[in-house]
């Protein structure tokens, strides 16, 4: 399982970064929802204001500080609409946005200090709570956001009413248990929802990647394989295919066991991975047999590219344990032309891996070429 950061966040980058990408979409649709009902709130609380304050100094002073939060939310409802923003620009916008709307709420406590009475549950409170728990799985941004709000927010209290007094006590402990509330869901929420997030990227692994070599799965390799075979007949491109077997594995098995066996197997995916391109599909069908897919690529390109792979494995021994271990691979070459789908390709290049082998191994045979028993002249 992956390891966890103090924050709840995976330590590996990448794969926070996989991880974040991932759920964008739900986060980037609660995102919408919580700035189209603030810019709504906002504008409607602006009627109350100018009734209970009047067109005067203490109205333009709330009018202000409440058009810049609705501006940044406008602001932040454009890019996410657009969605062409990086993800830490969206938060960091998200997190300005949530502390400004923290602000506006102590400009106007500031304002309305004459009609402050008694507050029940302060409007920040609903304010910190409501990005905590809608913008999960990301923890730094809106704690950071909340928690200077919250203290710009009691500091503007405390102005206005003793830090003694019922009002200051009973707003302060409310706005704690929200902020106390919001980080302990974001950091257990966002553990379990990466926690699940790994195992499902274990599990896909496991499907998509051998477990011994490292490499593509049967079931990876021939999903791929039907892809780029309807991609090249739909734009009439090159695809060549390589069946690779290694000579006398059975051998190795039953004289040195199959410990040396798995070793030589992997060593082989090894060292073939280093000669092929990354736009090549190199994955294991079973055993002791592999299959390369090249895209864009003619029967002669797979020649070359099989001769390297034959080359590779052949020029120098197999170190396993204490000792060396000769080894080699036979190959067949197939290019599409009339086939009618994969399958039919692939079986193509496994008759010339089969006639390869019949030729005494250690060679490529591509489907241009036949090999034709010579004929014995009877006497």
């Amino acid at each position: 399982m992956a390891k966890l950061s103090f924050w709840g966040e995976f330590k590996d980058s990448i794969l926070e970064e996989s991880f974040q990408r991932d759920k964008w979409p739900s986060v980037r649709f609660r995102l919408l929802f919580v700035y189209f009902v603030t810019i709504l709130v906002v504008l409607s609380s602006l009627y109350s204001d100018y009734v209970v304050l009047g067109p005067g100094t203490g109205f333009h002073i709330v009018l202000l500080g409440k058009i810049v939060p609705c501006l940044l939310s406008v602001l932040a409802l454009i890019l996410l609409l657009t969605d062409k923003v990086r993800l830490t620009v969206q938060y960091a916008v998200m997190a300005v946005a949530m502390l400004f709307g923290l602000i506006s709420e102590s400009v106007e406590l500031l304002v309305k200090a004459f009609d402050i009475g008694t507050l029940s549950v302060p409007t920040a409170v609903f304010i910190v709570l409501a990005y905590y728990i809608l913008l999960s799985p990301r923890a730094i941004p809106p704690f950071i956001a909340a928690v200077c709000g919250s203290f710009v927010y009691l500091c503007s209290l405390s102005v206005v009413v003793p830090t003694s007094s019922g009002t200051f006590v009973n707003s302060a402990i409310y706005i704690l248990l929200a902020n106390v509330f919001g980080c302990f869901f974001l950091y257990t929420f966002g553990r379990s929802l990466r926690r699940e997030y790994a195992a499902i990227q274990n599990l896909k692994r496991l499907v998509e990647f051998d477990e011994l070599t490292g490499v593509c799965s049967r079931r990876k390799v021939l999903e791929a394989g039907v892809g780029l075979f309807k991609s090249a007949r739909r734009f009439d491109s090159k695809l060549a295919v390589l069946v690779m077997d290694i000579d006398h594995f059975k051998k190795i098995n039953d004289e040195y066991g199959h410990h040396v066996g798995d070793e030589v197997l992997k060593e082989t995916a090894r060292r073939c991975s280093g000669v092929l391109r990354e736009v090549d599909y190199f994955g294991r069908l079973g055993g002791e047999e592999f299959v390369v897919i090249l895209p864009h690529s003619t029967l002669y390109d797979g020649i070359k590219v099989a001769e390297r792979l034959r080359i590779c494995v052949r020029e120098r021994m197999f170190k396993v344990d204490e000792s060396y271990l000769p080894s080699s691979v036979s190959l067949g070459v197939a290019e599409l032309r009339e086939h009618e789908d994969f399958a039919s390709l692939l079986q193509d290049a496994d008759e010339q891996l089969y006639r390869a082998k019949a030729c005494g191994r250690n060679q490529v045979c591509p489907a241009m070429f036949r090999v034709v028993k010579p004929a014995v002249r009877k006497i």
